[in-house]
């Protein structure tokens, strides 16, 4: 709670806006989809016991389940209150991390304004606008983070056949983040990218099939064993 005592100096309305002064090169953001098990894997698997992150942002009911230094929660706090669960809304006011939000409340002191202009201004486009995972996104290019770990924007299932909304939008920022230096890295395990079909090739590199000539194998053993057919043909009629 020194953050909130602190920003109180500067700002006796009780705004509290020093958690979005921090500028981390690497953090993790980590949504709630099956990918997230892998965050809590590599996390104890660390042996050494190091922080590989500057920071780890998590969203929504993340907040239970993993360790964080920023929670994003754009849903307003007083509808969550009113219309989905006193308990959750209570869990949050007394929350010890800042909650980045659509509009702060002084009944949650530790709730922030997410800063929709300047990720605006930098995203230029609202298509980070759909979901809370890809407004975290956005805001870590805005500020100019270095690398993005992302666990658990999975969005489609294994099936491929169910999806759930906002997922198109998370994977045009991550492909905007090539074109601002920005390295994102993603878990093994996620449908976010077809991440999941990454396999070794022949060649030694990584890489996902290639539609269109994932067929020209298959049709070489097609072919091999047509001719296998034939010869065996021509040799009964021997």
């Amino acid at each position: 709670m020194t953050q909130q005592t602190n920003n109180k100096v500067n700002n006796p309305g009780g705004i509290l806006i020093d958690p979005l002064m921090t500028r981390p090169d690497h953090v993790a953001i980590v949504a709630l989809g099956h990918s997230s098990q892998s965050f809590i894997r590599e996390q104890m698997g660390n042996g050494g016991m190091k922080k590989p992150f500057d920071e780890v942002w998590t969203v929504n009911r993340g907040l239970r389940a993993f360790p964080h230094d920023k929670l994003f929660l754009m849903d307003d706090l007083r509808w969550i209150e009113q219309e989905r669960s006193k308990e959750y809304a209570e869990f949050l006011k007394n929350h010890d991390k800042p909650i980045i939000t659509s509009t702060p409340y002084i009944e949650y002191p530790m709730s922030v304004e997410y800063p929709f202009a300047q990720v605006m201004d930098f995203i230029e486009d609202d298509v980070f606008a759909v979901n809370t995972v890809s407004y975290a996104v956005a805001y870590a290019m805005s500020i100019g983070v270095k690398e993005i770990s992302l666990y658990g924007a999975d969005f489609v299932y294994a099936n491929k056949n169910t999806a759930e909304a906002g997922g198109m939008a998370v994977a045009y920022l991550l492909g905007l983040c090539r074109m601002h230096n920005i390295v994102h890295r993603l878990p093994g395990e996620t449908t976010m990218l077809y991440a999941d079909t990454v396999r070794h090739k022949a060649n030694g590199t990584m890489g996902r099939p290639l539609y269109g000539y994932h067929r020209i194998d298959e049709m070489k053993k097609k072919k091999q064993l047509e001719e296998h057919r034939k010869q065996i043909q021509q040799q009964g009629l021997k």
